[in-house]
């Protein structure tokens, strides 16, 4: 029996939250000896193996080349591309696929989609799709949907809107995998499974004996150096704007308050974020240290008292998680998907920014307070981890399987 992984939608070098997911899913069908072949391009193969998902007797990799159309062209185009690049070999595909083998389709983007409806009818059991984030409404977007700010529609929003609704046609009579139980509203005639552990990045959680009590590592007994930290893609739905703001309320009662930001991507949004933090007198309260996708930022994170989110939009919070796995309490706009934080996170309403000061000032100068949110926030991230999620994955794709 194999497992078939579609992620024919791969760009650039980074990783996605979807991405993310889908590697420590297939690292640990791996564990449990399962064979896995990943559908995917060129620089998606690239990427994973940099990460440490690499061939072997329980991986195989199907690639086409995407790198130079993704450079070339547009990317839509590339995406239409990518297409005939999979019909291409999709008779290769087809001919090594065993009747009790499983397909899984690991995002909603057409190029992962359409090649997964065409292959599925070759699949004896279940084809399984992953939805991860809901389309914003794109008369709103990523920044106005929860506060009623109207903006024009863009063609990058109008393509997400329309790849979801194709993704609603073609994963009709497939089960549904989701993230957050605020998408299952979605779905109400669909065969729709909820993940009730989702990520976690258990390598760094702090670990806890008698109560929950971090062991005293060298990093933990040191003076933290930041009292801030924010990681984050420039992306539009994340909130960079409102930090400056932010920042400049608590700079009022702690004038001293020190903030270090990760992050990269959209390159007119860092640059349009740094004129604000040099214009407003803040390049001093802030250390930008780039984009990192090494361990080291769990370093920073460590080094860190409070993690402040002021995402408009989000799927889930993969990000606020780690955080909390690393001892720090959240303080974030209070967003319908974060229903899934019942502890360690601070909620406030979106763009109140007063509030969010205060919550953050609160946070870092009442030690008890602290010391509670910090202990809850280490509790629920406690309950987390992708070893979890690799398992949950196993026993519904493998049960279903067996009772068929």
């Amino acid at each position: 029996m194999k497992v078939y992984h579609i992620e024919f939608a791969k760009t650039g070098g980074g990783l996605s939250g979807g991405e993310k997911c889908m590697l420590e899913v297939i690292k640990y069908l791996k564990t449990k000896k399962v064979k896995n072949v990943l559908l995917t391009t060129d620089n998606g193969r690239e990427t994973y193996e940099k990460l440490g998902l690499i061939e072997d007797e329980y991986l195989r990799y199907v690639t086409i080349k995407s790198k130079y159309t993704e450079a070339k062209y547009h990317m839509f185009i590339s995406y239409i591309i990518r297409i005939f690049l999979f019909l291409k070999i999709k008779n290769q595909i087809v001919e090594e696929i065993d009747n009790k083998d499983i397909l899984m389709c690991h995002s909603d983007f057409f190029p992962n989609t359409i090649p997964a409806k065409i292959l599925s009818k070759y699949f004896k059991k279940k084809t399984y799709y992953w939805f991860h984030m809901v389309c914003p409404d794109i008369f709103r977007g990523f920044t106005g949907q929860y506060i009623n700010r109207f903006k024009f529609p863009s063609l990058r929003l109008i393509h997400y809107k329309l790849n979801q609704l194709l993704f609603g046609f073609l994963s009709k009579n497939s089960k549904i995998i989701t993230v957050n139980p605020y998408y299952s509203r979605m779905f109400k005639n669909k065969k729709v499974y909820v993940l009730k552990k989702f990520g976690g990045e258990d390598v760094y959680i702090l670990k806890k004996y008698s109560g929950y009590k971090p062991i005293k590592s060298s990093l933990e007994r040191r003076k933290k150096v930041y009292d801030l930290s924010f990681i984050g893609r420039f992306h539009p739905q994340k909130g960079l704007f409102e930090i400056p703001k932010i920042l400049n309320l608590i700079k009022e009662k702690k004038p001293n308050v020190k903030m270090v930001l990760i992050g990269g991507g959209d390159d007119k949004i860092k640059k349009r974020f740094l004129e604000m933090i040099n214009s407003g007198g803040l390049s001093d309260s802030i250390d930008y240290v780039g984009f990192i996708s090494t361990d080291k930022k769990f370093d920073y994170l460590r080094n860190s008292k409070v993690f402040i989110f002021p995402s408009y939009y989000e799927s889930f919070g993969q990000v606020a998680l780690e955080a909390m796995a690393n001892g720090l309490p959240v303080v974030a706009y209070d967003l319908p998907v974060f229903c899934v934080f019942k502890r360690g996170m601070v909620k406030v309403p979106i763009l109140d920014n007063e509030k969010f000061a205060n919550e953050v000032l609160k946070l870092l100068e009442d030690k008890d307070y602290y010391t509670k949110r910090r202990s809850e926030a280490l509790k629920f991230a406690g309950t987390f981890s992708w070893q979890k999620t690799g398992e949950e994955v196993y026993k519904l794709i493998f049960g279903a399987t067996n009772n068929e």
